[in-house]
C-alpha cells in the first residue's frame, strides 16, 4: 500500500472498509442510496472501489464526478459520456439513435474503440429534461442492472441555486424533482449519489426534503481505531519504517479524527524524518505539518467554504468556525448564535441560518456536537483554523452592513 497524499486510493493502495461496502451492497439490492460522507474520508475511492467490484454483484457501473458541470444539460452530457465511454457504449449507441436523441447530438467521436463522446446541443430537439430520460429508458431496456454514481451532487445543486444574482430555487427544485422521477420510473437503475455536504440538508433548507426521501442514508466515518492502527502498521510494513504499538496509538490519539487523508500526512512526514519513530518524533511531524510551508493541506477547508456556500453563508461558517476553534471543547450554540449576530441582527433569520450552516458543518466534517458544544472533529484542523484563520481574540467584532435585511443566505 502506497503513501497516498493527493491521489485516489484505488486498487491494493484502497484500505479494508469491507463491512462498509458489504453492507452498501446489501442497500442497493432494493434501495438507491444518499451516502453522506465528510471531507477527507475517503468517499471517491471507496466509490471507484465499488465500481470495480460491480460485477461480481451484478451491476454494469458508471460514476461520474458533477462538481465542475456549469449547468442541467452539461450535467446530462456528462452522464452520457460516462456510459458510452463504458464496455457498453458500442451497443447503446444504436438504440439511442433509434431513440431519436441523435438530433440532439452535435459530434460524436471514437475514444480509441472504448467508446463514444458526445456534445449536446443546447438548443436542439429535446431539452436536458428529455434527454436524461431517453438516455434512462435506454439503459432500462439493457439486460442486468445499472448502478450509476454520482459524486459531489450536492455541490453542483448549489452551483445552479446561486447561478444567478438572485437564488434561483424553481430551478434547483425542478432538477431534483427530476432526478427523482427518473430514479422511481426506472427501477432497474440504482443510483449512488453522493457529496462531502448533505444533499438531504440542502433539500431541507429549500423545504423540497420529498425530492430525497425515496433515498436509503448509508454513512462513511473515519476508521475505527483497530483499523487505524492497522492502516499504520501495513503502511510502516510497506516503507520499512517501524512504528511501534504505542507510536501507532500516539499518532491515533494525535489525528483524533483517524481518516485516511491525515494518517497518511502524518505518515509522509515521519518517513522523511529521523529514526527511530518515536512518540516526541511523532509530535514534530505534527507540528510540522501544521506549519505555514503545509498550509495548502488545511486552507482547502476555508477555500471550499465560500466557493461551495457562497456568501454571504460562506463568511456566516466561517465566522462559526473561528468561534469554536478558540478552545479544545468547542463552544455553546448560544455562543456562536450570539457571534452571529454581529452579521445577521434579525433573530429568526439568524437561528435558520446556524440551524442550516451547523448541518452542513457537521456533514461536511468541520464540526462535531459533543457534551453540548460544536467541536472540530479534527483536532489537526482546529489548531490550523485557529492558527491562521481565526482573527485574534482581541480584534474588533464584524459588524452586519447597513443594507443587512437579515437573510439567511443562499438558500435562505
Amino acid at each position: 500500500m502506497k503513501n497516498l497524499t493527493g491521489q485516489l486510493a484505488r486498487g491494493p493502495d484502497f484500505f479494508d472498509r469491507r463491512a462498509e461496502m458489504e453492507r452498501f451492497w446489501l442497500d442497493l439490492d432494493t434501495d438507491n442510496l444518499l451516502l453522506l460522507a465528510a471531507r477527507r474520508v475517503g468517499k471517491t475511492s471507496l466509490m471507484y472501489r465499488m465500481a470495480d467490484d460491480a460485477v461480481g454483484f451484478g451491476f454494469s457501473t458508471v460514476f461520474v464526478d458533477v462538481c465542475d458541470c456549469a449547468d442541467e444539460l452539461r450535467f446530462v452530457q456528462r452522464l452520457f459520456n460516462a456510459i458510452l465511454a463504458t464496455r457498453h457504449g458500442e451497443t447503446l449507441w444504436p438504440k439511442i439513435k433509434k431513440s431519436g436523441l441523435a438530433k440532439t447530438v452535435r459530434r460524436v467521436q471514437k475514444i480509441g474503440g472504448a467508446g463514444f463522446t458526445v456534445e449536446l446541443t443546447p438548443e436542439g430537439s429535446a431539452p436536458w429534461t428529455r434527454l436524461g430520460e431517453e438516455l434512462a429508458e435506454t439503459l432500462s431496456h439493457l439486460e442486468g442492472r445499472w448502478l450509476i454514481q454520482i459524486d459531489e451532487l450536492p455541490v453542483f445543486v448549489l452551483n445552479l441555486l446561486n447561478a444567478a444574482a438572485t437564488p434561483d430555487r424553481v430551478r434547483v427544485r425542478e432538477f431534483l424533482y427530476w432526478m427523482r422521477r427518473l430514479r422511481l420510473q426506472y427501477p432497474s437503475i440504482r443510483w449512488m449519489l453522493a457529496g462531502s455536504i448533505g444533499l438531504d440538508t440542502v433539500a431541507s433548507r429549500l423545504n423540497i426534503g420529498d425530492a430525497v426521501n425515496d433515498l436509503h442514508i448509508a454513512k462513511l466515518d473515519a476508521f475505527e481505531e483497530p483499523a487505524a492502527a492497522e492502516f499504520l502498521r501495513v503502511l510502516s510494513e510497506t516503507y520499512q519504517l517501524e512504528l511501534t504499538e504505542a507510536v501507532r496509538r500516539h499518532v491515533i490519539r494525535r489525528a483524533g479524527w483517524p481518516v485516511p487523508f491525515y494518517l497518511q500526512l502524518i505518515f509522509k512526514e515521519l518517513r522523511s524524518g529521523s529514526k527511530p519513530v518515536t512518540e516526541e518524533r511523532v509530535d514534530r511531524a505534527i507540528e510540522s505539518l501544521l506549519g505555514p510551508q503545509h498550509r495548502n493541506y488545511f486552507d482547502y477547508w476555508r477555500q471550499r467554504l465560500h466557493e461551495e456556500l457562497g456568501e454571504p453563508d460562506g463568511a456566516h461558517a466561517s465566522l462559526i468556525l473561528s468561534h469554536a476553534c478558540r478552545a479544545p471543547e468547542g463552544a455553546s450554540r448560544s455562543t456562536l448564535s450570539l457571534a452571529l449576530s454581529t452579521m445577521i441582527r434579525d433573530a429568526k433569520a439568524r437561528e435558520d441560518a446556524l440551524r442550516y450552516l451547523l448541518d452542513v458543518l457537521q456533514n461536511d466534517g468541520y464540526l462535531v456536537e459533543a457534551h453540548g458544544k460544536m467541536r472540530f472533529r479534527s483536532p489537526l484542523l482546529r489548531e490550523f483554523w485557529l492558527r491562521r484563520v481565526a482573527p485574534p481574540e482581541d480584534a474588533p467584532p464584524e459588524e452586519a452592513p447597513p443594507e443587512e435585511d437579515g437573510s439567511a443566505g443562499a438558500i435562505g
